[in-house]
């Protein structure tokens, strides 16, 4: 394993030999019903090294990757989390950690968790820092955050660590009065920096990524619609900038063309990108027209479904998608060039890629 090279394009994926099926398709004659699931560490020309091996059955997800890209981090993939795995990139070693909740590793690199659970009626989400044994270490105060309202469970952490993101749940209903929906500047020993007004009052706004070190991509959804929109946001309390238009989620909005909304961003030399949400549990990957509204990226010999894994340089990272069903390959694919490539999964080597996720960026 050549780890000094390891780095920014360099990827994690869940690869099984079997590949995922069409609704109502059959397995082939013989083909087994589950598998052994292989973590792969894999560069960016497509060359992988096999890291560890999860037993058949076991359905877990790859959640995180240790901003020192040491360890990776895994959950079970359909029940709610109440233990995480985490792995030693350079010896395979599988441990197991006691949770409840979401759990990320905090930032810079991975000397403990951070574990989230949601906003659930009239209880605030909580946010907790944890060992890598599971025991508690800090406890963030997520009742009223400052006064902006209660915690949702959506949050981001600086590359450096020493600040958070939260959003909150504000729903303005009969269990819980609106108070505000603020975002919420917090340090990293749970003191309230700043709270940051969201471009649209009357939506629930949630952080879904750093878009530059400066800078937070936001998407929000209009109250009692599926109206939505992303955002750029200033950490200095500066006016946001809309990314998209405003989107009505109903599929027919001129611009839009099928695109119920749009979850992730990513820009490139070649353009903006966006993870597009279509009908029956479809994804596409769409390009940012100039007017703010969408349109439909095809790419070569990948199916019309896709979902995006991440950017690096002028690369965007997807996998095939078989209907609403699972992925299958992992391609590279040059936006600029119209070109793709294969990394992992058919025709390489067969079977299908569950999950995958890019080496992280030191900046976010």
């Amino acid at each position: 394993m050549p780890w000094a090279q390891v780095g920014p394009g360099w990827l994690l994926a869940e690869w099984s030999p079997v590949g995922p099926h069409r609704g109502g398709e059959q397995p082939a004659p013989g083909e087994p019903e589950k598998a052994s699931t292989t973590l792969y560490l894999v560069d960016p020309a497509g060359n992988r090294y096999a890291i560890t091996t999860f037993a058949p059955g076991g359905d877990v997800r790859l959640v995180d990757w240790s901003g020192d890209g040491s360890h990776a981090l895994f959950t079970p993939s359909y029940v709610s989390p109440t233990s995480a795995i985490s792995v030693d990139l350079r010896t395979g070693q599988q441990t197991t950690i006691p949770i409840a909740g979401d759990p990320r590793y905090t930032r810079p690199d991975g000397t403990a968790l951070l574990v989230s659970t949601s906003f659930n009626g009239d209880r605030p989400g909580t946010l907790k820092r944890v060992d890598l044994s599971g025991n508690p270490q800090f406890s963030y105060p997520t009742d009223d955050l400052g006064g902006a309202g209660q915690f949702s469970g959506d949050f981001v952490e600086s590359a450096d660590g020493t600040r958070l993101v939260l959003a909150t749940a504000n729903l303005g209903n009969e269990v819980v009065a609106r108070s505000d929906n603020s975002l919420v500047v917090m340090s990293n020993d749970g003191k309230v920096i700043q709270t940051l007004p969201t471009p649209m009052p009357k939506a629930l706004c949630a952080p879904v990524k750093w878009w530059t070190s400066t800078t937070l991509l936001v998407r929000c959804t209009a109250e009692g619609s599926s109206a939505n929109q992303l955002w750029e946001m200033p950490l200095d309390g500066g006016a946001a900038t809309s990314i998209t238009a405003l989107n009505s989620g109903q599929g027919d909005d001129p611009g839009f063309g099928g695109d119920l909304g749009d979850g992730d961003a990513w820009r490139l030399p070649s353009g903006t990108f966006l993870q597009s949400a279509g009908a029956c549990g479809t994804e596409f990957l769409s390009r940012l027209t100039p007017d703010g509204h969408t349109a439909r990226v095809t790419i070569p010999g990948v199916s019309d479904s896709v979902v995006v894994t991440g950017a690096a340089d002028d690369r965007l990272l997807v996998r095939g998608q078989l209907e609403c069903g699972g992925t299958t390959s992992l391609v590279s694919y040059d936006p600029a060039a119209n070109a793709a490539k294969v990394l992992l999964g058919p025709p390489v080597n067969g079977g299908g890629v569950s999950q995958a996720m890019l080496y992280p960026r030191p900046d976010a």
